[in-house]
């Protein structure tokens, strides 16, 4: 089975288009979100509708925990909540509805899938743990392969024989030894922080047990226009470029 696993595509509509062309492409099974479907982007209303018509689960993204539990928005920076509180105002209550039904984690037989860190946090970052903890935390996982996201990064930590490593993560295919555990950053589909701009994501093949890192160009000068448009904090024009 292939699963397309996309992550933080954050309110651009164009980029995650482009990623469901190149999914389309490659003949995927089934798709799963990271979380963070919304935020910083210009059309959060497109992006769940697109979520909800094409049947594709996520978790729930701290930018999700914001527009729901209004306490969580003193975790942000205030550029992130007036992205947030902007985000909430563009949301119709069907998508609402569509946001409070994301779990905190969603587990099928040995992969997890969770936004922040495992087994399921939406708001801790992989650099703010320290590599034992990460290494207990694995150890204990009942699931072999761990996808998050939530840095925007593409990086794999891989455990083999109680012995941690980490490496970043590239276009192209890479073997997963069944033996060993993995944690799966899988990029983002809509805020790249890695001075590459295009969409990123990744696609896991469990019958070749193989790990693919897929790169999709998308036209960047429509979503800039569009949060300009919008009246969006500039901040989130200008990472983008």
């Amino acid at each position: 089975m292939k699963t397309a696993v996309i992550s933080d595509i954050h309110g651009n509509a164009t980029a995650f288009e482009a990623v469901l062309n190149d999914i389309a492409s490659v003949a995927v099974d089934r798709v799963l979100s990271l979380g963070d479907n919304i935020g910083y982007g210009p059309e959060p209303e497109k992006v769940i509708t697109l979520l909800r018509e094409k049947n594709i689960p996520s978790v729930i993204g701290n930018h999700e925990l914001g527009v729901i539990r209004p306490e969580f928005l003193t975790l942000f920076n205030p550029v992130a909540r007036k992205s947030i509180e902007m985000t909430l105002a563009m949301l119709s209550e069907t998508s609402m509805r569509t946001i409070r039904n994301f779990k905190s984690a969603i587990v099928d037989g040995e992969l997890r899938f969770v936004h922040g860190f495992p087994p399921e946090s939406p708001n801790k970052y992989l650099f703010e743990v320290s590599p034992s903890e990460i290494q207990s935390t694995l150890a204990e996982l009942n699931e072999r392969i761990c996808f998050i996201g939530h840095t925007h990064d593409l990086e794999i930590l891989i455990l083999e024989n109680d012995r941690l490593s980490r490496y970043p993560l590239g276009k192209g295919s890479f073997p997963l030894n069944p033996a060993n555990k993995y944690l799966i950053n899988a990029g983002s589909v809509g805020q790249p922080r890695d001075r590459n701009s295009q969409a990123k994501y990744v696609i896991w093949d469990s019958d070749a047990r193989a790990l693919s890192v897929r790169y999709v160009t998308y036209h960047i000068a429509d979503t800039v226009k569009k949060i300009y448009q919008a009246g969006m904090p500039e901040q989130h024009a200008l990472i983008l470029i």
